[in-house]
């Protein structure tokens, strides 16, 4: 009797061990020849609103990283372009944030955020010619009347205050000028059209 019972454990134990290396078989068969897909990419919007979030958080490499990625994909893309200004501004990159600048209004040249930002540069560089005409373009895009329009306004009547002032010095705004965020609409990359 205990053979009996021997050899039903062994045939039991044998077909188990059988189904365990078929289910395991299939299972690494399906991986090897159907592998999973990868994740779908996240859309251009969906990609923009992660990159805004690093950039807000003041993670610049990794906002970088992003914007680059979807420049990678839409390649003239104002906001992205516009953003790794904003990047290069926070760096301390004057040149190189309004060089992006200018290639998000050579795509767009409504793009307002683009023209925000770089009177920002323009000013934070000392340059208060070139911020008021940026401050100036963005104006005219825009209602005479909106808070946006009242602040720049004020702004091009600073520069122009230190303009006609000895102590206008380069490099005498905080990087922090940015600070000043534009309407959300501007920050989500709408343009004025």
């Amino acid at each position: 009797m205990r053979d009996q019972y021997s050899k039903k454990t062994l045939a039991a134990g044998a077909v188990g061990f059988f189904l365990s290396g078929l289910v395991a078989g299939g299972l690494l068969t399906r991986a090897f020849f159907f592998p999973a897909s990868p994740p779908a990419p996240l859309s251009v919007p969906a990609q923009l609103e992660e990159a805004h979030r690093l950039l807000d958080k003041g993670l610049l490499a990794d906002a970088e990283k992003s914007y680059l990625a979807i420049l990678g994909r839409d390649p003239v893309n104002p906001e992205a372009l516009s953003h790794l200004g904003n990047v290069a501004f926070q760096q301390g990159d004057m040149e190189r944030a309004l060089r992006f600048y200018d290639a998000a209004l050579r795509e767009d040249a409504s793009y307002a955020h683009a023209l925000w930002d770089k009177g920002s540069a323009l000013r934070a560089k000392g340059d208060d010619a070139g911020a008021i005409k940026a401050w100036e373009a963005f104006a005219r895009l825009l209602p005479a009347d909106s808070s946006d329009v009242v602040q720049v306004r004020k702004w091009i009547t600073e520069a122009r205050a230190r303009q006609g002032s000895a102590s206008n010095k380069p490099g005498g705004v905080p990087k922090n000028f940015l600070l000043e965020k534009p309407p959300k609409g501007l920050i989500e990359g709408q343009s004025s059209r």
